[in-house]
């Protein structure tokens, strides 16, 4: 139902959230697939013209079990006791994209790009928000989604896949909205349908990430005669990544005079075996995103061998290599060798 008085704080105490109808038809995937929830939760939906909003009570008999340990963004699934809502907007049955909150309040969002429960995109990291608060019930989770993070069709009546999730770690358990059964490794061609969402529309997608950098190079006996060295050597640059939506479908990844100095380094290996690959993993988003050939791609490196300028040769290639070399040295001992002998 639509609102526009929803704070998120984390208490579901607004007028909007106590006329919205709960879902509580939950299920067991583990540890007893199909059977009720040890605990309830009610799950409630409410949107104005600009965001999708959350409300999620979840009912615990012992609240002192619940397990809420800090972690970094989209970390510590396994250990803290989180809810998940995933949505497929285009209701294609294949894409889906999931925002969650553990107990503790730490935000989990990722993408699926096709139906496979285990192929998620963690680097989507959208602008939304999300609060919880723990009581002598069990923990509430509260959560804004706008929509100019979710991609939709242009109608009037929207019609989206939905499934809700709940982990709890201290009994193993997890439970679904729409089962997902345990032999299948599917997602979104299981979900549920949301309706109820009217007059919305998909807005323009721009994003930009403007940086300005600056650094000095002092010099303490500097050629006063060269104009260009003042002794600060002061130097600046400024630049933007750039995502624009060009439609439902299609975004320009985009940017200008990037900073690479936000490039994070590889961690130092030493490859002792140069008939084996190393893998590196690029740092910086828009190289990650925008990707140059399949080998960057996948993020792989090939040995050179310094002697030819070629990637590392076959064991009898190097044997080979090896034995020229040897006797190129055993000649050159020869040479000098024999001048000695003779003086001596």
């Amino acid at each position: 139902m639509p609102t526009a008085s929803v704070r998120v704080d984390g208490r579901l105490d607004d007028e909007g959230w106590r006329l919205a109808p709960p879902v509580t038809d939950f299920v067991q995937a583990e540890p007893v697939e199909g059977a009720v929830p040890t605990d309830p939760m009610e799950v409630r939906f409410l949107y104005d013209e600009d965001a999708l909003f959350v409300g999620a009570r979840l009912f615990t008999r012992t609240p002192s079990e619940i397990q809420a340990p800090m972690s970094r963004r989209d970390e510590g699934t396994e250990q803290a006791e989180h809810v998940f809502v995933s949505i497929d907007p285009y209701h294609d049955r294949r894409t889906a994209y999931t925002f969650g909150v553990t107990a503790a309040g730490v935000r989990l969002d990722h993408y699926h790009a096709d139906d496979n429960r285990s192929n998620t995109d963690r680097g989507f990291d959208p602008v939304w928000d999300a609060r919880v608060g723990v009581d002598e019930d069990g923990w509430v989770a509260e959560l804004r989604i706008p929509f100019n993070q979710l991609r939709f069709t242009d109608t009037d009546a929207q019609v989206w896949g939905l499934n809700i999730y709940r982990l709890v770690p201290a009994r193993n358990e997890e439970v679904y909205w729409s089962l997902l059964p345990r032999t299948e490794r599917v997602w979104a061609s299981r979900f549920g349908e949301l309706h109820g969402i009217l007059g919305i529309r998909p807005t323009t997608r721009i994003e930009l990430l403007p940086y300005v950098a600056g650094a000095s190079t002092p010099t303490g006996l500097r050629d006063r005669a060269n104009p260009f060295d003042d002794g600060r050597n002061l130097v600046g640059r400024a630049g933007v990544d750039m995502k624009i939506g060009l439609g439902p479908n299609l975004t320009l990844d985009a940017t200008i005079n990037p900073d690479f100095g936000q490039i994070e380094a590889d961690p130092a290996e030493v490859n002792s075996r140069r008939s084996k690959r190393s893998s590196t993993s690029g740092g910086r988003s828009f190289w990650r995103a925008v990707a140059c050939s399949p080998e960057r791609a996948r993020g792989t490196m090939t040995t050179v061998s310094p002697s030819t300028s070629t990637p590392a040769a076959s064991a009898p290639g190097r044997r080979v290599r090896q034995r020229v070399i040897s006797w190129i040295i055993l000649r050159r001992l020869r040479r000098w060798a024999r001048p000695r002998s003779r003086a001596a």
